[in-house]
């Protein structure tokens, strides 16, 4: 998994999250990173899905559908116990 492709900047328009989410298929989920290339938050298909429910158009950014509160493990160093709560 090549990670450059799953980093968006936070200016991307949902449309933009929609065609990179289609490229990436099985791996579908991008992260959301602010101009200082901090990460802000996450965003998969399922939001998107849920933005375009609730009125909001692929022409919108995607600050207004991504997940800010996310979880996330480190790669060789996780415990199960403290992920599934």
């Amino acid at each position: 998994m090549n990670n450059i492709k799953h980093i968006l900047p936070s200016s991307s328009t949902i449309k933009d999250a929609l065609e990179r989410l289609d490229i990436l298929a099985k791996d579908a989920i991008i992260f959301i990173v602010d101009s200082n290339k901090k990460l802000i938050g996450s965003l998969t298909d399922g939001d998107v899905r849920r933005g375009l429910l609730n009125d909001v158009t692929i022409d919108d950014g995607v600050l207004k559908i991504i997940q800010p509160e996310f979880k996330f493990i480190l790669k060789d160093n996780f415990d199960i116990k403290s992920i599934i709560k």
